[in-house]
């Protein structure tokens, strides 16, 4: 049988604890439950170095979940995440515009809305608050100005419909109040037409 061969064994709860109880034995204490260095001085003659603690754990606790998820995204999150930038397996952006009907779709299921409407009951104003604070505030500036051209280009577009449109109504009458109301209603017009389309 290969060395890299997996045999499943059964043993006791009792031959579990023994077994358990001998690796402890070789353990550093305050080791216990952390991985141990490789440290060749500490095997005997012809022997492997002593194993860290085995604990046989079918779903890990959520606070070894979570601090296992921060740790890995610590060490590699940022290259891993750029590295994927540069090889979608299909454009994001064309995949975002086909996927569009069944965005549309799913906004109308009422198993969706209600599932909103359940996480939004799950949160609270304190939590709201204190994301927006910790996480948001500080992100507000460099999140603005690292996307600077979009926001020129945001800017120069509606610049243009906007002029046009003042042009409009600053031709218009403003004599009697009924011009001026005419002109009120005719500028809130134009403003919601030009809206959401920047």
């Amino acid at each position: 049988m290969p060395d890299s061969a997996r045999i499943q064994v059964e043993i006791t709860p009792a031959e579990l604890r023994f077994l358990q109880d001998k690796r402890r034995e070789h353990a550093i204490p305050e080791a216990i439950g952390h991985p141990m260095p490789y440290d060749a001085a500490a095997r005997g003659w012809g022997e492997e170095p002593p194993a860290n603690p085995v604990t046989i754990t079918r779903l890990v606790s959520p606070q070894d979940w979570v601090t296992k998820q921060i740790r890995n995204l610590q060490a590699v999150g940022e290259t891993n995440y750029r590295e994927g930038i540069t090889r979608p397996k299909r454009s994001p952006i064309a995949a975002g515009i086909a996927a569009q009907p069944a965005y549309e779709t799913a906004m109308r299921n009422p198993a969706v809305l209600a599932r909103r409407a359940e996480a939004l009951r799950k949160t609270n104003d304190e939590e709201w608050a204190s994301r927006s604070e910790r996480i948001g505030a500080p992100r507000l500036v460099s999140g603005v100005t690292d996307r600077i051209a979009k926001v020129e280009r945001a800017v120069g577009s509606y610049h243009g419909r906007l002029s046009a449109h003042l042009q409009r109504i600053d031709q218009m009458p403003a004599i009697t109040d009924s011009d001026r109301e005419r002109r009120m209603v005719e500028n809130l017009k134009g403003l919601r037409a030009m809206k959401g389309t920047i």
